[in-house]
């Protein structure tokens, strides 16, 4: 367990701090649940009530919060205190377990694959025909690669996680359990004779600083590629299709899904189980709300909500449209019943 003082502990968050700089802290915790002993943070206003009621003797806010430090606790004060808190956990957060370089004896791995010494390959992993792999890519157990698949330097694969062949995956790639890369994707043609499969021979190319979620499905193309830009975040159970690009430093979050050939601009913000429709752009920064059916294209910088997605401002007005409307109905038959009452005394 690690134990640091307030002083200490801001200076590794480069920022001030207020109060009682002594005091010693071993861990972090939210405001409702913190103890004496431990470091929280007051990230949303909405919050600030919290603050009166925590046990926490250190606490990162923002500089708005002023000085009133409450006696015996210290406030750290940083302009971010979200991402400060995040650097807090990292320094208390026990170190990640130790994937030793080696080929576990349990492991399958094709002879023609190129596996650096400073690899680590776990058990019941298999390693296809061609496969190349990164200097310190760690591939954790049950994990498969399919044949000519290249992988980059510094990745992190867990556990049964399936890559089809040809995949490309660049350097620091992080790919969390049961996911699957390259499988095929949804390509099918209704016609006399039944629903005739259409072979998808694309592949799957993902970029440098990538990082999937568990249970995602990332489909080959039909053709060419299917593509994930650098930095791309991916939340758990997002569902990429055939052909579809997505721009970096792009955030996709739980159970979205973007249909095939899809183009998905830079710093996209896709939010949880949005649908993206087929063949359609979304524009570099646009941000698409939760739940959200999209259906055409979508400008840089656009903000849109609902199904069919709209602009936000023009769905908030729909969507209180009927409250207006009852509002506009009461008053009316408050009208009503004053000029009745009006000619009943007239």
């Amino acid at each position: 367990m690690k134990t640091i003082s307030a002083g200490d502990l801001a200076k590794i968050l480069n920022s001030e701090v207020i109060g009682n700089r002594d005091v010693l802290v071993d861990g972090v915790n939210s405001l409702s649940e913190a103890t004496a002993t431990e470091v929280s943070f007051l990230g949303n206003m909405r919050y600030k009530s919290q603050l009166e009621s925590t046990k926490a003797s250190v606490i990162i806010v923002s500089k708005e919060m002023g000085t009133s430090v409450p006696e015996g606790k210290a406030w750290i004060i940083s302009d971010s205190p979200n991402i400060a808190f995040s650097k807090a956990i990292n320094f208390f957060a026990p170190p990640l377990p130790a994937y030793l370089p080696g080929i576990h004896p349990a492991a399958v791995v094709s002879k023609s694959a190129r596996i650096p010494e400073t690899c680590h390959i776990g058990p019941c992993v298999v390693i296809e025909d061609g496969v190349e792999l990164g200097e310190n890519t760690k591939i954790l157990a049950g994990t498969f690669i399919g044949e000519n698949t290249k992988i980059g330097k510094d990745c992190l694969l867990y556990q049964n996680i399936v890559i089809r062949e040809r995949a490309q995956i660049g350097n620091r790639v992080i790919i969390h359990p049961n996911t699957c890369i390259g499988a095929d994707g949804y390509g099918y043609e209704a016609g006399p004779f039944g629903i005739v499969k259409i072979p998808q021979v694309g592949i799957v190319k993902i970029d440098d600083d990538v990082e999937i979620g568990a249970n995602c499905a990332i489909d080959r193309a039909r053709f060419g590629k299917t593509w994930i830009k650098m930095g791309v975040k991916m939340d758990n159970m997002v569902h990429v299709a055939h052909n579809v690009t997505v721009g970096e430093f792009s955030m996709l979050i739980g159970q979205c899904g973007i249909a095939g050939s899809a183009k998905i601009g830079q710093g996209v913000i896709i939010a949880a189980q949005a649908g993206i429709t087929h063949h359609i752009t979304i524009g570099d920064g646009a941000k698409i709300a939760g739940k959200s059916g999209v259906t055409k294209d979508v400008p840089p910088g656009g903000v849109y909500a609902g199904t069919p997605a709209e602009p936000v401002r023009e769905f908030m007005e729909r969507l209180t449209l009927p409250k207006s409307v009852r509002k506009l109905k009461d008053k009316i038959k408050a009208l009503e019943d004053s000029v009745k009452s009006l000619e009943n005394n007239g």
